[in-house]
């Protein structure tokens, strides 16, 4: 019984089930909730492979507003980001149980799930199995983690391809076999051609070379490899979606826009808003100060600062695209579970020697409580629907041709535009003209047959309202949307 108790594979797969459970919550809504822009967009892609066939060199979505930095016209739809891997596999679920959001959910789960297990065998392999089994409960339970866990984004694909590339990468430098370079270079080739931050996590890696070899490794002609394997993907995908700058979505704001790096509003949303309060509910924050000044034991040594490092620095060059989004900080979650672990364990099993035994578990379960409690008060919003924009795209669907464009008047967000299940343009597109009259009359030259908005209180109000009303059949209005023929 003891042995049963003790066996660590079974406390994780207990960790696994709770993870699954937790995630689970409102799995089934609309696309309609915290992001959903985001989400509206790698949706798109995984509908529209089944609505006009697979086609993974050139992905498409719903919205024909320019995305790019040169603000040209993308009437062919295309969204060149990350190659659409998620959206294939998306795809595929679609193909055989009908396109339903909550399919792509899970697939975000599925690659969180094995996040998870990788981050256990990642810190176990360099502490031990305790302090594993509790870094991979606190990325199964910090509820950001959960939020983020189950969005239709690729961010789970990159946390999952990042650590099983950290994983393996450790495996071949104990051991050079080819099976483990083998899967450490596929996962690394992988992860770099999703998203930005694997390549950070450079840093933590040539520590472990040089903790390694030293000055020498610049004599180990398979890292020369890895190297050369690892960034073929990334470069080819970005020289083939080079011939297309209009599918390219503008990005050269993430970087300092308004020179926010290192203002005191930087710190504060970094530091306080989203690590301080919205990951670690404040009362997170001994424990993570726990495990960050414990002295690194030998076999870890300084692998875990290296690649928080990575990630501050990873901040710091994507500066006010961190400031202005919060799923830009999801790299940090196994960071934060990684630290929360160290300073638990310390906490629970070292520090008895010098404290009470009774409270040093009090403190735990406390501050534990408080984190996921106020965690939680923080991101349980994140799980509302945007105000009738589901209802909307509903009536739109049902209302209106299958093959019919439709003009969206709420902002440049396609969260309206996908839940309509059709193509289009979204508000935004307005900002290109001097009125919204002539964008909007310009729209119906290029092909627009309906005008949908939510903001129906607002657009009496205004002089574009009472034209639209005036000149345009109204189709059905509601007190949360409504819909104009423009035909």
């Amino acid at each position: 019984m003891k042995r049963i108790i003790c066996n660590p594979w079974l406390w994780l797969a207990l960790i696994l089930l709770l993870g699954l459970c937790l995630r689970l919550y409102k799995v089934d809504i609309p696309l309609a909730d915290h992001h959903s822009w985001r989400q509206a967009d790698t949706a798109a892609v995984a509908r529209n492979f089944i609505k006009e066939g697979f086609d993974f060199l050139h992905p498409k979505i719903d919205n024909m507003t320019p995305v790019s930095k040169e603000m040209v016209f993308n009437p062919r739809r295309y969204f060149f980001v990350e190659p659409p891997i998620y959206q294939t596999i998306v795809a595929g679920l679609y193909s055989l149980f009908g396109v339903q959001e909550k399919l792509a959910r899970m697939v975000s789960i599925a690659f969180s799930l094995g996040a998870i297990v990788f981050l256990y065998l990642l810190v176990r392999k360099l502490t031990n199995q305790w302090v594993g089994l509790l870094a991979s409960f606190f990325m199964a339970a910090l509820p950001f983690s959960i939020y983020y866990s189950r969005v239709v984004m690729p961010e789970t694909e990159m946390l999952f391809t990042s650590l099983t590339m950290l994983y393996f990468f450790l495996l071949w430098l104990e051991k050079q076999t080819w099976q483990r370079f083998g899967l450490a270079v596929f996962f690394a080739a992988w992860a770099l051609t999703l998203k930005i931050f694997p390549l950070f996590l450079a840093l933590p890696m040539l520590y472990l070379v040089w903790r390694k070899w030293g000055l020498k490794f610049v004599k180990q002609k398979p890292l020369y490899l890895f190297v050369i394997i690892a960034l073929l993907p990334f470069a080819l995908w970005r020289l083939w979606i080079s011939q297309y700058p209009e599918g390219i979505p503008s990005y050269v704001w993430l970087f300092n826009l308004y020179g926010i790096r290192f203002r005191p509003a930087f710190f504060r949303w970094i530091f306080a808003e989203r690590i301080s309060k919205l990951i670690l509910g404040y009362w997170g924050l001994p424990l993570l100060v726990f495990g960050l000044i414990l002295k690194p034991r030998k076999k870890e040594g300084w692998f875990f600062y290296w690649w928080l490092a990575a990630f501050f620095t990873y901040v710091t060059i994507f500066a006010s695209g961190n400031v202005t989004h919060d799923y830009y900080q999801i790299p940090f979650i196994p960071l934060a579970a990684i630290f929360l672990a160290k300073g638990s364990y310390w906490l629970l099993v070292d520090a008895r020697q010098q404290f009470n035994r009774l409270l040093c578990c009090l403190l735990f379960v406390v501050c534990c409580l408080f984190m996921l409690g106020f965690s939680w008060y923080e991101v349980k919003g994140f799980y509302l629907i945007q105000g009738g924009v589901d209802l909307a795209g509903l009536a739109v669907d049902e209302l209106t041709p299958k093959d019919t464009l439709v003009l969206t008047g709420d902002s440049n967000d396609a969260t309206l535009l996908y839940n309509t299940n059709r193509h289009g343009w979204t508000g935004g597109y307005a900002s290109y003209f001097p009125n919204e009259k002539e964008s909007l009359n310009k729209a119906r030259e290029m092909g627009a047959e309906f005008y949908v908005t939510t903001k129906v209180k607002e657009l009496k109000d205004m002089d574009f309202g009472q034209f639209l009303y005036q000149e345009f059949k109204l189709v059905k209005e509601t007190d949360q949307y409504a819909i104009f023929d423009l035909r």
